[in-house]
């Protein structure tokens, strides 16, 4: 066995220092290097892993094609094809969604101007969410309160589109509310410089979205959302609180570890829809229609400190354990004994 860790941040760095503890056999590659392949084949590497970022360009343009390609030259990798194929793409997670037979939001997604104003003149009803494919943290979701808002949004979609990086200052008011004092800003400043340099970057690299909408409809009177996160066997679970006099709880940075009101069925149901999905790791954004549970978004990659921060988690059998783990380590352990 050798294990070809690429040289990011992150997770990245979290299982080269895995395997330094554990002398497991790795190497550390570059997978942006155009002889990636033949390096992984030269060095007879038997696992390829990489935790690639929604947020970088490269990563998003080419990290897929580099893990697929291993996947077919017999690699175990981390993310697999079906762990990541529909990451940081809402649409592609709406036919997935809608493929398995999950609880999800009802949601609609149209590639004609014409065809879209019709559904929202004749079906939909408001206010009515408008999401881009890419992006996180509530970055470029929107709440359409009547037609002529729903009109206008679709009209800018089907013609200059609108870019998924974030703005420079987006969100600020929630950022220094979640601070709470003068030592929490401080924290925020030091993070500054690389979110400036990541969201330059991400206006240079990334294009406009556009020739699509895609709407979700507005679920009321959830005043938090559930994080429900997967890796193998083990699920964890918190809850994110909306921003005051807001609707979005993704990216308001306020999270709460108990009175989750999630039973275990729920738990047992996202188990099992995780196994249907063939999922590596996946976490699943939840809210609730007065009792029923509905899958917003889900994603492979998420903050693993704050998964480390739960309480504990579930098993196999649901029954809760009360112990503290980084779920990228439970990756590489997973990926590791199977």
């Amino acid at each position: 066995m050798k294990i070809a860790i690429h040289n990011g941040s992150g997770w990245n760095q979290k299982w080269i220092k895995y395997c330094e503890g554990k002398n497991i056999n790795f190497i550390v590659v570059n997978c942006y290097d155009n002889n990636i392949i033949v390096t992984l084949k030269e060095k007879k590497a038997t696992h390829l892993m990489w935790y690639f970022h929604h947020n970088l360009p490269a990563d998003i343009l080419m990290a897929r094609n580099v893990l697929y390609a291993a996947e077919k030259m017999g690699l175990k990798t981390f993310p697999n094809f079906d762990t990541s194929w529909h990451f940081d793409d809402k649409v592609a997670q709406k036919y997935l969604l809608e493929g398995v037979d999950a609880q999800m939001v009802p949601s609609y997604v149209f590639y004609n101007e014409k065809m879209a104003n019709v559904w929202l003149r004749d079906e939909a009803s408001f206010p009515l969410i408008a999401k881009l494919r890419r992006g996180a943290g509530s970055y470029n979701v929107i709440l359409l309160k009547n037609l002529g808002e729903a009109k206008r949004y679709t009209a800018k979609m089907f013609g200059k589109g609108i870019h998924p990086s974030p703005g420079y200052i987006s969100d600020v008011k929630n950022k220094l509310k979640v601070a709470k004092n003068w030592t929490g800003i401080k924290k925020r400043l030091k993070k500054a410089p690389n979110y400036f340099k990541m969201v330059f970057k991400g206006k240079k690299g990334f294009p406009r979205e556009k020739g699509y909408v895609y709407f979700q409809d507005f679920i009321k009177d959830n005043k938090s959302d559930l994080r429900v996160a997967i890796v193998g066997d083990y699920i964890w679970a918190f809850k994110r609180i909306v921003r005051e006099g807001d609707f979005r709880a993704s990216g308001s940075g306020v999270i709460a570890y108990t009175n989750l009101n999630l039973s275990i069925n729920i738990v047992k149901d996202l188990h099992i829809l995780s196994k249907k999905m063939k999922s590596q790791s996946i976490a699943f954004d939840v809210i609730f229609d007065v009792e029923k549970y509905l899958i917003v978004e889900i994603s492979y990659g998420y903050s693993s400190e704050a998964i480390f921060d739960c309480p504990g988690y579930w098993n196999s059998n649901y029954v809760f354990v009360s112990k503290k783990l980084y779920p990228e380590i439970v990756i590489i352990e997973n990926i590791i004994n199977n």
